[in-house]
């Protein structure tokens, strides 16, 4: 490495923002060039001045992303967007009351309740992998799955994972996830799967995947799940593609395989299976700390959430209240 004093002054400042930039997931930054602009084409539609803008445009633009129906998270998102572009350019950010008060009405009018993914059920997930056939992509596909609700990693870890991330061992794998959205700064964390009897084998579906590469595609720094053909034009073996598999495919994949489980698939999405197993969790009221360690939530709101899901039919005053009966027929 070069000595601090022998770098010249224009270097490192790319160096400084190449560390800038490392700050924020790639996700997040996507997301911040996306709401930049869409902020543009506004004020260009209206000869409004975007940088700096005044409190008045972005009032205007957050009352006009409320009028289109846009989610209260997706409005909060675009003003931090919004504020992100005016420090990097070197401008104070929009803090003004007017800015604030119309924040506060939208929340009021359009209500914060967000309809999340719905998350997949113990058996639901046996169902889908039961519809993966013994081809090469039914057989990753499995694996993705399976070690996606068994991790309840997020869809970025699931895809980010190296082969030499993986330790099978005699009681089952453990992960090594080396970053995530929580852990920006790389500590890592362990998940452990132990091995399971039947179709609901993460261990079992990953290790068959793995065997079905080629010898040199099995080395440690090379990605554990990768794309398949070419944009879905070519057959696996007439094409195959060794980039690493896109967060978005792990949605598609849910979604295709939920729907062949007579599940209604634009319900679902990869956050389905990370849902899934702290819902089930819950459910089998499985203590909340060890729920916690496993899934590695920062929130325990949000997990809670996700819990309380699962309890909502066991920790119900009604149940006890209502005399013993069983189901209703459908004459009644």
């Amino acid at each position: 490495m070069k000595a601090i004093d022998k770098i010249p002054a224009g270097e490192l400042r790319d160096l400084a923002l190449h560390f800038q930039n490392a700050a924020l997931s790639d996700s997040t930054r996507k997301a911040y060039r996306s709401d930049w602009k869409k902020f543009l084409e506004f004020c260009r539609s209206r000869s409004l001045e975007s940088l700096p803008a005044s409190s008045e445009t972005i009032c205007l633009f957050l009352t006009e992303s409320a009028a289109r129906s846009k989610t209260v998270n997706t409005i909060v998102r675009s003003l931090t967007s919004i504020n992100k572009a005016h420090e990097i350019a070197g401008h104070p950010p929009i803090r003004d009351q007017a800015v604030s008060a119309t924040l506060r009405g939208i929340r009021r009018e359009i209500g914060t309740a967000a309809v999340g993914a719905k998350s997949i059920s113990y058996f639901e997930i046996l169902r889908m992998a039961g519809f993966c056939d013994p081809s090469m992509i039914g057989t990753r596909d499995k694996a993705i799955l399976l070690l996606g609700w068994c991790s309840a990693v997020r869809r970025s870890e699931l895809v980010a994972l190296n082969i030499g991330d993986l330790d099978f061992q005699d009681k089952g794998l453990l992960v090594t996830i080396k970053r995530s959205k929580t852990d920006p700064e790389g500590r890592g964390s362990t998940v452990a799967i132990p091995y399971a009897e039947g179709i609901l084998c993460a261990v079992k579906a990953t290790a068959a995947w793995i065997g079905r590469l080629a010898p040199d595609e099995k080395s440690s720094e090379k990605p554990l799940f990768r794309s398949i053909g070419s944009g879905g034009q070519n057959f696996w073996y007439r094409k195959p593609h060794r980039d690493r598999l896109s967060a978005r495919m792990v949605s598609i994949t849910v979604q295709k395989y939920a729907q062949l489980a007579g599940l209604p698939a634009s319900r679902y999405s990869a956050h389905s299976l990370r849902r899934g197993l702290a819902t089930e969790a819950g459910q089998r009221q499985i203590p909340e700390r060890i729920i916690a360690r496993h899934t590695r939530h920062s929130s325990m709101a949000v997990l809670r959430e996700y819990i309380d899901a699962g309890n909502i039919w066991d920790e119900n005053p009604l149940s006890i209240i209502y005399p013993a009966r069983s189901c209703p027929s459908s004459s009644e």
